[in-house]
């Protein structure tokens, strides 16, 4: 039985590998990368994240990932950093059209994805110590080629908790939402002009809310694009995961 098994997953890794024709690297960026900045209370704030294809030149969809957050008080005369968010995952994402079942696409479905692993800590000891493992499956569906418009929904649970921060999910709850609105090139495929995002989560009694804002520099032959991020309400960061916090940054996006 076991042989069978392994012998389907090569078959299957096989016959994915004549998909990828023309050679593509194994690493892509994966969530927002920035770099932005606020008054003396809002600090710098910047964000860097990539994933890789497991299986390559094939198109599964297996990635291991990467993302990290990091908080640095550029103000300050010693400049010292304040906290990082790291952030490492592995999941499946099936992209409508871009994986190996036919090139198959799901109508406004643009992705599913599904983590059964998502670690996220602060790599601090002691009192100040903060971490949890996650699992979650997401999904985005939006409408409009040129002028798009959409929904991306992620849902998580927990399987453990650090004892600093146990209370967690009743800032963060058990989901997030991002709505947002996108005006896309019509001679480029893939490539977004300005973007508009309202991002939130809830709990019963708590939560977060995330505007953001990407326009171009004039034109799309100038990168990066401006960067514009509101944030309102609890877990930003991991530390104060349990003070409502206001901030407003603004820099650049890659």
């Amino acid at each position: 039985m076991r042989f069978k098994t392994i012998l389907t997953i090569t078959m299957l890794f096989v016959a994915t590998m004549s998909i990828a024709k023309e050679y593509e690297s194994p690493m892509s960026l994966y969530r927002d990368n920035y770099f932005i900045t606020g008054d003396d209370e809002a600090q710098t704030k910047f964000q860097f994240s990539a994933k890789y294809s497991i299986f390559y030149p094939s198109r599964i969809g297996l990635y291991a990932a990467y993302t990290q957050t990091s908080w640095w008080k550029t103000h300050d005369n010693s400049s010292p950093f304040y906290e990082s968010n790291y952030q490492p995952e592995a999941f499946f994402l099936f992209e409508s059209g871009n994986n190996f079942a036919n090139n198959a696409k799901l109508g406004i479905i643009d992705y599913i994805q599904i983590a059964p692993i998502f670690h996220k800590s602060n790599g601090r000891d002691g009192a100040e110590s903060r971490g949890m493992n996650l699992y979650y499956a997401a999904t985005q569906l939006s409408y409009g080629e040129v002028y798009n418009v959409g929904v991306a929904l992620k849902f998580f649970g927990y399987y453990n908790v650090s004892r600093k921060n146990s209370d967690i999910d009743s800032y963060i709850g058990h989901y997030e939402a991002d709505v947002f609105f996108k005006i896309k090139s019509k001679e480029v495929f893939l490539l977004d002009k300005e973007e508009l995002h309202f991002k939130f989560g809830s709990s019963k009694n708590k939560g977060w809310f995330c505007a953001e804002i990407q326009a171009r520099i004039i034109t799309s032959y100038i990168q990066p694009k401006l960067f514009l991020q509101i944030y309102h309400g609890y877990a930003e960061w991991l530390i104060n995961y349990n003070e409502k916090e206001t901030s407003i940054r603004a820099g650049i996006i890659f």
